[in-house]
């Protein structure tokens, strides 16, 4: 089962104004266990000969990279997701209002790192005060 669908109330969201845009996508094998929050970059896309053809093939983004995953693309949706030894599908947000302290980066990479970006990219990160 999906762990999106037992997913409970957090603070990954920051703002109301503009409900986020979900995708599906692939995280590529290797990337480890990945949670809610992760920033994603993008390596590739599935083949047009692939019944998901042009799924984007994804991992955690990190600055130090030079294979795609250094640039911010999408926030992982799934609570959690194992992508040690397999691909795994899932589900990432490539918009919205997001609460800067609850994303999550590849490395040493912090939300300084990669701010700019994402703004580029529709994501927009805000300061949530509790």
């Amino acid at each position: 089962m999906p762990a999106y669908e037992s997913v409970k109330f957090d603070d990954l969201f920051a703002g109301g104004v503009k409900p986020p845009t979900a995708i599906a996508v692939v995280v590529k094998a290797g990337s480890g266990v990945v949670t809610r929050g992760m920033v994603l970059g993008k390596l590739s896309q599935l083949a047009e000969s692939d019944l998901y053809a042009g799924t984007p093939v994804m991992a955690p983004v990190n600055s130090t990279k030079t294979d795609g995953s250094e640039t911010p693309y999408a926030v992982l949706a799934d609570a959690e997701i194992d992508a040690t030894s397999k691909d795994v599908r899932a589900v990432a947000y490539t918009d919205g209002e997001f609460n800067r302290a609850a994303l999550k980066f590849g490395g040493t990479d912090t939300i300084a790192t990669h701010e700019t970006s994402l703004r580029k990219i529709g994501i927009i990160t805000k300061r949530v005060v509790k």
